[in-house]
């Protein structure tokens, strides 16, 4: 009696000895498939239904989910940065190439006013390539996950006001009115102080660009978020395309050959507004073009 279990145990075990190697030997060569097929949606499989050797799989294949994550989110950083240089590379031939032409004005020329002139264009090409630069060091750092964002509580109508401000003289010889609201609600957001005002700086940048006479400035609090607007009238002849303005290197010209503008500031605005946690959108709404910036404010001050 005991012989005839003792042989059925051992016939038992001998067959699940086999299966269990088996099913071993189809994971392994499925393992050294996984560089191979993983971007694919490849997964492991295993058919001998044992508890233990099936959660093995179920955490490869966790591995597998995260690995391929991890590959796609490489990848379009990758893509980006390489999109950015195209951009960058192209846009940062017109500035280069006004300081070259006017520089060699400059050495043919001993008319003092014609030289002060061709100083003061390539002193505008300089600035130009100097913001660019900058737009591509901080888009750069941010979509390969290397900026991070300084939260503190901040009072965003006043850094808004102070920005705009710096930029007065500016509209001043651009004719364009600045309204901001009659009565101010010194509310606190969370952001990062000194990437907002990169913002507000591209805004106002993007206001004097394209803006007919008049920029109007509001806010309202709406759930946890402080909801900025800034809409500005657009020129008669204006063609912007608004579904594209947070679009890479977009322009109102479609050329590319506006000297005025790189294309890179309401898409890193856009960026670093999503940073922070808030949204950032536009519309045209007849003869406006309106962005609305929404941004967590400071709960403990509600």
């Amino acid at each position: 009696m005991w012989a005839l279990v003792f042989a059925f145990l051992t016939v038992t075990l001998l067959f699940y000895s086999y299966f269990i190697k088996r099913e071993l030997r189809k994971l392994r060569q499925q393992v050294k498939e996984i560089p191979k097929y993983a971007s694919f949606g490849s997964r492991l499989s295993f058919d001998f239904r044992e508890k233990e050797l099936m959660q093995l799989v179920d955490e490869l294949n966790h591995m597998i989910d995260a690995f391929e994550d991890k590959n796609r989110q490489a990848k379009q950083m990758e893509e980006n940065v390489k999109l950015s240089i195209a951009g960058l590379s192209h846009d940062l031939r017109t500035p280069l190439t006004s300081i070259n032409g006017y520089v060699q004005l400059l050495n043919g020329t001993r008319d003092e006013t014609k030289r002060m002139h061709y100083v003061k264009i390539i002193e505008q090409s300089v600035k130009r390539l100097i913001d660019m630069t900058d737009h591509f060091y901080d888009l750069a750092r941010i979509e390969t996950n290397q900026k991070e964002m300084t939260l503190a509580s901040i009072s965003l109508s006043t850094v808004v006001e102070e920005i705009f401000l710096s930029f007065y003289e500016q509209f001043e010889e651009q004719n364009i009115e600045l309204q901001f609201p009659e009565q101010l609600q010194d509310t606190q957001i969370i952001a990062d102080k000194f990437m907002l005002i990169r913002v507000l700086q591209n805004i106002a940048q993007n206001i004097l660009r394209y803006a007919k006479s008049k920029a109007v400035i509001s806010y309202r609090n709406e759930g946890g978020d402080l909801v900025f607007i800034i809409k500005n009238d657009v020129k008669a002849d204006s063609k912007v395309a608004v579904e594209k303005v947070f679009t890479r290197f977009y322009t109102e010209v479609s050329s590319r050959t506006n000297t005025e503008a790189s294309g890179l500031g309401l898409y890193l605005s856009k960026k670093i507004i999503e940073k922070m946690d808030g949204n950032m959108d536009a519309e045209l709404n007849g003869s406006w073009f309106i962005l609305t910036i929404r941004l967590p404010l400071n709960r403990n001050q509600l």
